[in-house]
């Protein structure tokens, strides 16, 4: 079976994540081991579902989970 090829990397997910919490939804973000490791993580997770699903706005993905991180904490 053909492997898919990632739509993004984790690190460009990570990258737009961390732009989109501080820049866009103005959030504070005190970047210690465990919130490194939370973030990456998520970065990785919005990777796995753009990889699995073609119709997937990568943006679109990325925010969404930003915004429940968000409401999580």
């Amino acid at each position: 079976m053909a492997q898919k090829k990632d739509r993004m990397t984790k690190e460009e997910a990570l990258s737009f994540l961390l732009t989109y919490l501080v820049v866009e939804q103005n959030h504070l973000l005190v970047l210690d081991q465990l919130e490194l490791f939370n973030l990456t993580n998520l970065a990785q997770n919005a990777v796995e579902k753009m990889t699995d699903s073609e119709g997937i706005v990568p943006h679109e993905l990325i925010e969404s989970m930003a915004k429940e991180y968000l409401d999580s904490l």
